[in-house]
């Protein structure tokens, strides 16, 4: 019996159409071509279709960095 209400419960929360972080993203969309215009729905769909390359650009600059302050502390150090 409790098995059950568990799995009742869990079927009824899965009826919802759209979950509240795509409501959340939908409004920050729609304040952000309010405020910004279409260079700011440009700007999101270069993000999504270059998220992969900037991901390891970024990811890339931090290792240098990272680097960096080690060849710089090592210096100080020495």
């Amino acid at each position: 019996m409790k098995q059950t209400a568990e799995k009742n419960k869990k079927q009824r929360s899965s009826y919802l159409p759209i979950s509240i972080g795509w409501v959340l993203k939908i409004v920050l969309i729609i304040v952000g071509y309010s405020l910004w215009g279409a260079g700011f729905i440009w700007a999101l769909v270069g993000l999504y279709l270059f998220y992969d390359v900037l991901r390891g650009i970024l990811s890339c600059l931090l290792i240098l960095g990272a680097i960096i302050a080690l060849i710089i502390i090592i210096k100080t150090c020495l």
